[in-house]
């Protein structure tokens, strides 16, 4: 089961350290790279806290405290992890040797990459480090510390846990974080990642698979049929057309030789809503109540042959805009996962209760309510993940107020049969309006669902803000209140025109931020305020009418500010320099900045 099975034994404790000795860390000298870098962790923030030396040694002498890390160190003192751990679980003991007697500490996981997340989990957990962003930790000075005697076992709720905000995708904070998706890099040492195939993450079907530039010309009938016409452009495939599918599961099984330790392929639809009509597939689709019918048997049929030569790969799609109802009949294979997404969906309000979808998707059937899908898909899919969404894509420094849906939504997810969750955020260099608080909020949430979300966001404000974090806090709920109290809604998309985005909200905003650089006790914290005070600033400009003087002055106090920041784009697919000419008017905004 997955979750915490935790036992105590009061009265009994293990020294760690005091001011006459410090206990050693034992790892087996032929221990996996990443059993021996969660040793050497182990060291450095245990030498950090105690400011002092801790020793690293192969095995300990039969009376010699220890903390043992580490599969085969942990075996030798006859604590052995069960298989149901998953990679990512682990145990941790306290307490005295059952036969010697000796106080000991063991730290194991079934897998390396377990064993680092529970020595995190005991640095975190039980000796009182946090772990905030790549930038920022609190290590507390400690000149004794012991812990009581217990048994943990960890098993997390999610098995696929990942996601694109910038601060995540550092292999280092993404391991603090439990991250085991990354997209950005497969580090060793911390453990690898759940992998998905090369160009095989999402977006298949023209992009890798079967690509209208090599097939189009000679096969038209590979491709989407829309109103009686095959079309070359902004196309998906023909997924009833049998030479499709012989073609589309010779490439997959082709890259999955090529790339054996890839665990999972994503056969997925493109990101446009021409899902073929022709006559074939429209029927299965009537059937089935919705596109993602044909989808379905399609990739059902992809997975058939795969497990005949692979059984343990897993071959991905997506429940996305015009496939997001499920088919009324048809079940995902065993080896099949479906990744539900919430693009359309409202993030201020958490998805258990709100049912409102963006109006200006253009998804055409708003009759379901995406809780509605995400049971029926839990009902037909034994391996669901989601694809979540925590930024304004059109603005990623305009306020998004989502903080009391996140956590809200994970544990959603986590009752509804999930697996697996992606967070799409603000990826850029820089990052978005306050990234590193939404990067430390959801890393906490995807790892245990029951994480406390508010103490986590007061610990996190208090150490980076220090005395500004009042201001800080009341900022954050200023914005989400004037969204929730105007009954207003947060999409992924928004524009400056809502009703909620007032030169009033700004002055307010301004006044907090005035407040907080005052409250600063240090540089550093001053550059922290104003870092994130560019997002009120962005705000303000984009309230200010497009062509006049007073805005062009605001954009040129802003852009150097900007690129002394870091911040890299404004909204997705836009670099620093192309933001700042659109804002400027100097060109035309395009699909992204449409408003």
């Amino acid at each position: 089961m997955a979750g915490r099975e935790e036992h105590t034994e009061a009265g009994e404790q293990v020294i760690l350290w005091d001011e006459t000795r410090a206990i050693r860390i034992a790892v087996a000298a032929d221990a996996p790279e990443t059993e021996r870098f969660a040793a050497e962790e182990l060291r450095d923030y245990m030498g950090r806290m105690a400011e002092r030396s801790f020793v690293i040694i192969g095995a300990p002498r039969a009376d010699e405290p220890a903390v043992l890390v580490g599969r085969a160190a942990c075996a030798a003192a006859g604590l052995i992890p069960d298989s149901d751990l998953t990679e990512d679980g682990f145990l941790i003991t306290a307490g005295p040797e059952p036969d010697s007697g000796c106080p000991r500490v063991c730290i194991t996981g079934a897998h390396p990459r377990g064993t680092l997340y529970g020595v995190y989990e005991f640095l975190e957990e039980y000796l009182g480090c946090r772990f905030f962003s790549p930038e920022a930790e609190t290590v507390p000075f400690r000149k004794e510390m012991a812990v009581e005697a217990m048994k943990i076992r960890r098993v997390p709720a999610l098995e696929y846990r990942s996601s694109s905000v910038w601060q995540l995708r550092d292999p280092l904070f993404g391991a603090k974080r439990r991250i085991n998706g990354r997209e950005r890099t497969d580090d060793a040492k911390t453990g690898g990642r759940v992998a998905y195939g090369t160009s095989y993450f999402v977006h298949t079907f023209c992009r890798h698979l079967l690509r209208p530039e090599d097939y189009f010309d000679e096969h038209p009938e590979y491709y989407s049929e829309i109103n009686g016409e095959r079309i070359r452009e902004k196309t998906q495939l023909c997924l009833t057309n049998p030479d499709v599918l012989r073609l589309v599961t010779d490439q997959v099984l082709a890259d999955i030789r090529r790339e054996p330790e890839a665990r999972i392929f994503s056969v997925s639809q493109d990101d446009n809503y021409n899902g073929c009509t022709c006559a074939r597939c429209r029927a299965v689709d009537e059937y089935e109540g919705s596109q993602a019918g044909s989808l379905l048997r399609f990739v059902n049929a992809v997975a058939e042959e795969v497990e005949k030569e692979f059984p343990d790969v897993i071959i991905d799609t997506l429940a996305y805009q015009y496939t997001r109802r499920p088919p009324r009949h048809t079940r995902a294979r065993r080896n099949v996962c479906v990744r539900l997404c919430t693009i359309e969906c409202c993030f201020l309000h958490p998805l258990a209760e709100c049912t409102a979808d963006d109006p200006d998707a253009p998804r055409k059937d708003y009759a379901r309510s995406f809780r509605e899908d995400l049971i029926d898909w839990g009902e037909k899919c034994s391996r669901l993940y989601i694809w979540d969404y925590v930024t304004n894509f059109s603005h990623y420094w305009m306020p998004h107020p989502n903080w009391h849906a996140m956590a809200e939504n994970i544990r959603f997810f986590r009752d509804h049969h999930v697996r697996g969750l992606f967070e799409q955020g603000c990826g850029a260099p820089g990052g978005g309006e306050m990234n590193d608080l939404r990067a430390y909020l959801l890393g906490k949430a995807m790892w245990d669902p029951d994480s406390d979300e508010q103490k986590n966001r007061s610990e996190f404000l208090a150490a980076v803000y220090g005395s500004a974090a009042p201001y800080m806090d009341e900022y954050l709920e200023t914005v989400w209140q004037a969204v929730d109290q105007c009954g207003s809604h947060l999409y992924c998309f928004n524009h400056p025109d809502k009703e909620w985005h007032t030169m009033a909200l700004v002055e307010r905003c301004e006044a907090l931020f005035a407040q907080a650089k005052a409250a600063a006790d240090s540089e550093t914290v001053l550059r922290r305020v104003r870092f994130q005070e560019m997002a009120v600033r962005y705000l303000r400009i984009l309230l200010t009418p497009k062509g006049s003087q007073e805005r062009r002055e605001l954009i040129a106090r802003f852009a150097p500010d900007m690129k002394a920041f870091g911040i890299t784009m404004l909204w997705e697919r836009a670099d620093a320099d192309t933001c700042l000419a659109i804002l400027n008017g100097e060109q035309e905004p395009g699909y992204w900045w449409a408003k």
